[in-house]
């Protein structure tokens, strides 16, 4: 009997269900762990698509404001669909516009007379529905506008014979466009920005002459030694030659001979149109600038028009410009006078100044003008528009030792002659029918908005941030 009970008989059996019991236990909990991990790494895999599809929200904004003209612009939330594997993601993007204060929310339409200056874009992602994730975005927004894009436009045929720097306002941006004619450079100015001649030839035989960007012309393009184009030359209808450098490429629907190529030749090969803008014709009206929150000072008229104009800038005797409390205005001459300044003034600006006048501009004496503070004060000196043949009655020239400080931005206007001579680094934008500059000139390119004038094709977006909240 006792040894029936000390039989083993069966113990085995026992033991390997137990064995198999905890294998069963282990599978479990290792196939657990791997579906919880199959599970973290798809979510995580929905996280990264849904911020992708954030960013994408943004950057359709972006591409939005690059390419639509101010009258096609919407502040509709933006919806796309991403075809994303495994998932799809989705995203909806919010965009809110803002005054130059920052602060002050406008809405759509917009008009070119003010378009918004900033925009925040909150754009929401998920994939399937899932794992939502935000991204905003903040950035400054600059009007790109039809005749507003150069920082020297010339409408006819131009010869450049002297030395003289033009900057950009960011990288290689201070472009030159010689509307209608040739260009012919037979000096060393120093371009950081693209020429472009879109009817004519363009020709450099200057001593050390340097465009940092593309020079591009319709018919041929001649660069002769020591002249150097870092960019590329293109002409769309003639040939490229010369004894000069082309550090970039070269392309022409004809031949590409010049001496030195840094890039590649591609002759036989139309660049295609190059790049234009219309000549703005901008009149001696005042309501655009009224409707902008500009002040209107005058209209002054008769044989005094331009003396009493300029006194009451230059805040000479009564009823001056420092005792109105007025801060952006608009000085409106009716008359034909030339206006000009006295020697060794120095003219406060303390606003937006705009002189609109039916005569021209002479600078011919040492002057300084000066903005009071911050922010940046917009000075414009315009010719009204006229169609009929110029006599010089609507001429600007620029003196040597006429000064305007890091507080300014100056727009020049005529539908005549600009003679820029030795002026001390201005800020802004040279538009006339002719151009002329003298030796030693230095300016640098800033885009200056003259309310309702140019169609705004866009927007340049300066981005300060782009985060996840």
């Amino acid at each position: 009997m006792l040894d029936r009970f000390n039989e083993e008989d069966g113990m085995a059996l026992i033991v390997s269900l137990m064995v198999a019991f905890v294998i069963l236990m282990l599978s479990s909990v290792i196939v657990a762990q791997s579906i919880h991990s199959l599970n973290a790494s798809g979510y995580d895999r929905q996280r990264l698509t849904s911020y992708n599809a954030a960013e994408a929200g943004v950057n359709a904004w972006w591409e939005d404001l690059q390419t639509t003209t101010l009258a096609s612009l919407t502040c509709t939330d933006k919806a796309g669909v991403m075809n994303t594997a495994p998932n799809e993601a989705q995203y909806s993007a919010a965009a809110t516009f803002y005054a130059a204060d920052a602060t002050t929310t406008m809405t759509c339409p917009f008009t070119s007379a003010n378009p918004p200056s900033f925009v925040r874009i909150l754009s929401t992602g998920s994939s399937e529905g899932e794992a939502a994730r935000e991204v905003e975005a903040f950035g400054q927004l600059t009007p790109v506008r039809t005749g507003f894009g150069a920082a020297i436009m010339a409408v006819n045929g131009t010869t450049f014979s002297n030395s003289f720097t033009v900057y950009g306002s960011s990288g290689n941006n201070g472009d030159i466009y010689i509307l209608n004619g040739n260009l012919s450079i037979s000096n060393s100015p120093t371009v950081y920005g693209n020429v472009y001649v879109p009817t004519g030839t363009a020709t450099l035989t200057g001593n050390n002459s340097e465009i940092k960007g593309d020079l591009w012309a319709n018919g041929t393009v001649t660069v002769n030694n020591p002249a150097v184009v870092t960019g590329n030359a293109k002409s769309t209808a003639g040939n490229i030659s010369g004894s000069g450098t082309v550090t970039g490429d070269a392309t022409a629907l004809g031949t590409t001979t010049v001496s030195s190529v840094g890039g590649s030749r591609y002759p036989g090969t139309n660049p295609g149109p190059v790049p234009t803008q219309t000549f703005p014709q901008i009149t001696n009206a005042t309501t655009a600038w009224t409707n902008a929150g500009y002040t209107l000072v005058g209209p002054f008229t008769g044989a005094s028009a331009c003396t009493n104009a300029y006194n009451y800038i230059h805040n000479t005797g009564s009823g001056t410009w420092a005792t109105s409390g007025l801060t952006n205005i608009v000085v409106q001459i009716s008359a034909t006078c030339t206006f000009q300044n006295n020697n060794n003034d120095t003219n406060t600006i303390r606003g937006n100044l705009a002189v609109l006048s039916d005569g021209g501009f002479t600078f011919s004496q040492m002057s300084n003008w000066k903005g009071v503070s911050a922010p940046v004060k917009n000075v414009y000196f315009i010719s009204g528009y006229t169609a009929a043949a110029c006599t010089g009655t609507k001429n600007i020239t620029v003196g040597n030792n006429t000064n305007f400080d890091a507080f300014t931005n100056v727009f020049f206007y005529t539908p005549c002659t600009a003679n820029m001579n030795n002026t001390n680094n201005f800020n802004g934008q040279v538009l006339a029918a002719n151009v002329t500059i003298g030796n030693q000139f230095t300016m640098t390119f800033q885009p200056v908005l003259v309310p309702a004038q140019g169609t705004v094709t866009g927007f340049t977006q300066d981005i300060a941030y782009i985060r996840e909240v």
